[in-house]
């Protein structure tokens, strides 16, 4: 292969990968069993009010309150 030309594979999952391969690659995996929602949630969360979508302080809060 020359020199300008990059591969990017994508695969199924990460059972048979090393450690060392997955940190080579800059790949984070995290099992959706070890993720819970809340999580995803917060991001979530936190997005709307950095992008000030539809979104207060006091939403936020309250929303926060709900979890």
């Amino acid at each position: 292969m020359t020199d300008n030309v990059r591969m990017v594979f994508e695969v199924e999952n990460l059972n048979n990968a090393s450690p060392a391969t997955v940190s080579r690659c800059g790949i984070v995996y995290v099992s959706d069993i070890d993720l819970s929602w809340e999580p995803l949630f917060e991001t979530w969360n936190n997005d709307r009010a950095e992008e000030k979508k539809f979104t207060s302080l006091e939403e936020r809060e309250y929303v926060k309150q709900l979890t």
